[in-house]
């Protein structure tokens, strides 16, 4: 399902990633790793958001190639997600929601989910760091994108909250959609079934 080969990438003379290929079908996959170890940069490429020596493939479709229909099957959620101040919850995931073409109850029951919809109408500045984890998790999680990416989706968020997410990802998986998961906690198969783990050493990747 989802093909890199031959990806390197460089900061400058700091070289992250140098890897001759990565091959993932369906599934849920657990990305471990440190700071700095290249998780986000990663994410950053596959998801089409950073330039790369390299290709990437999902479902037969290029990034290169085809950059607009490639990035239409994937959903990013940043570690620390970033948004402007004076925008409201609201106001934001009608965008990702009219964006993605999908149906506004998605939206709302996701919200609902998360215990999110009473501070919709509140800007995202007098958000508590859970809050706009939660917010970034249903922006992500809004549309019907092939491959979601969720880097560090458990930090700041409470265990109730991680529990709920865990079992969204656990129905969308069921629904034959695939997940790229980072996180420094430990992911056990009691809470999430992992079909894999991986971990980046020395700019390549390994199956633990």
């Amino acid at each position: 399902m989802l093909r890199l080969t031959n990806i390197n990438k460089r900061y400058g003379s700091h070289e992250v990633l140098n890897f001759s290929e990565w091959n993932i079908n369906k599934g849920i996959y657990w990305l471990k790793g440190g700071n700095g170890t290249g998780k986000s940069t990663l994410f950053r490429i596959i998801s089409g958001q950073i330039p790369f020596i390299g290709e990437v493939q999902l479902n037969g479709v290029s990034l290169r190639k085809e950059p607009v229909k490639f990035r239409s099957k994937i959903s990013f959620a940043e570690a620390e997600p970033q948004y402007p101040l004076f925008i409201k919850g609201k106001e934001l995931i009608d965008f990702y929601t009219e964006t993605r073409k999908t149906d506004r109850k998605q939206a709302k029951d996701l919200a609902d989910h998360f215990e999110m919809t009473p501070f919709l109408d509140n800007v995202v500045g007098s958000y508590s760091s859970g809050m706009l984890k939660k917010l970034s998790l249903i922006c992500a999680l809004v549309g019907d994108a092939d491959l979601f990416i969720l880097d560090e989706p458990l930090i700041t968020i409470d265990i109730l909250s991680a529990g709920k997410l865990n079992k969204l990802i656990t129905e969308k998986a069921s629904q034959g959609k695939s997940f790229l998961i980072s996180s420094h906690q430990e992911v056990s198969n009691d809470q999430l079934k992992l079909d894999k783990v991986y971990q980046i050493i020395n700019k390549q990747i390994f199956q633990l």
